[in-house]
């Protein structure tokens, strides 16, 4: 006798963002792997360069801040 239904049913495969993502450089490049991992590679290290650069400059604005007084007051009168 076979199992039952509940059994039988194989859970349906959804795949993480990783494999979609993996699987659009390759069919972009023609299932071209090397060149699929090498343009992931590229795009990868463009966007740590851009989130790098980012930062560097959100802190260079804090340390500016800092230095010219208060950033929460700035335009404030001190005189009251």
């Amino acid at each position: 006798m076979r199992g039952a239904a509940s059994e039988s049913t194989a859970t349906a495969w959804t795949p993480t963002e990783a494999e979609t993502i993996a699987l659009a450089y390759y069919r972009v490049h023609h299932r071209d792997g090397w060149a699929a991992l090498v343009h992931v590679v590229e795009d990868a290290l463009r966007d740590l360069a851009a989130a790098d650069s980012a930062l560097r400059e959100r802190g260079r604005q804090i340390s500016h801040g800092y230095v010219r007084g208060n950033p929460g007051e700035q335009g404030a009168n001190p005189a009251g």
